[in-house]
């Protein structure tokens, strides 16, 4: 990242509840999962403008999409994902694959060809795995595919890159991310461009973005967002094409 460049930087929660203005006044993004009956077209929009225009949307695409199992169930599924993310602009796309799906050069293929076939409503399209997935074997699959890994920036090594989709865990049965874990994100994600960053615990979400925001010198964005400049001396991560 260049010296004196911005990184625009998105926290959110993984389970959004409540009314979306008041939402997008203290966060910059949220999750929207596409599993089961979805809200009608005219609930989506609503949602949308009541964020305003800054405010992220990243779509889940349902669980069935994630097995890469191709049957008519699994492609409506997908179809009314994507209408969801039309109707909300969504900024981001994101695959997960249970632990069924094993790191095997068929897999990585089925991933690679699904992600092809999305149509081009999103900037960012990420791909989350679970199971034994090792770091190199996700770098692989996430190169072929053109996606952005998720990964856990207070507990892993996120790959380089200039855009980066995180998801933060509270590990060992903590209800709180330790500030040792708050500093390990903060300094892997001083150095991006565009962070988007969703935290599981709904009760520690704007602790993190707070944490994340403090770390660095920053700027408000309209709603929840800001932009955040490097701080000098910060190490630099070298861009590489996801």
């Amino acid at each position: 990242m260049l010296d004196g460049a911005q990184m625009r930087l998105f926290v959110g929660p993984a389970t959004p509840r409540g009314d979306y203005s008041k939402l997008a006044t203290r966060f910059g993004m949220a999750e929207i999962r596409a599993d089961g009956p979805l809200p009608r077209p005219a609930t989506l929009r609503t949602w949308r403008r009541d964020a305003g225009p800054q405010f992220v949307f990243s779509v889940v695409l349902p669980r069935l999409v994630g097995t890469l199992v191709s049957t008519k169930e699994s492609a409506r599924a997908l179809a009314d994902a994507l209408e969801a993310a039309r109707l909300l602009e969504a900024r981001c796309l994101l695959l997960q694959t249970p632990a069924s799906v094993r790191p095997t050069n068929a897999n990585r293929d089925r991933i690679a060809a699904l992600v092809a076939k999305l149509p081009a409503l999103a900037i960012n399209i990420a791909w989350e795995p679970s199971g034994l997935w090792e770091l190199e074997e996700i770098r692989a699959t996430a190169r072929l595919a053109q996606v952005l890994p998720v990964l856990d920036a207070a507990h892993q090594d996120l790959l380089p890159g200039s855009v980066v989709y995180t998801r933060l865990r509270a590990l060992g049965g903590s209800a709180r991310l330790g500030e040792k874990a708050l500093d390990r994100a903060a300094d892997q994600l001083a150095t991006r461009r565009e962070a988007f960053v969703v935290v599981e615990n709904p009760s520690d979400v704007s602790r993190v973005k707070k944490a994340l925001e403090g770390a660095a010198i920053s700027g408000p964005l309209p709603g929840g967002g800001v932009v955040v400049k490097p701080v000098p001396g910060r190490l630099r991560a070298e861009d590489e094409e996801q």
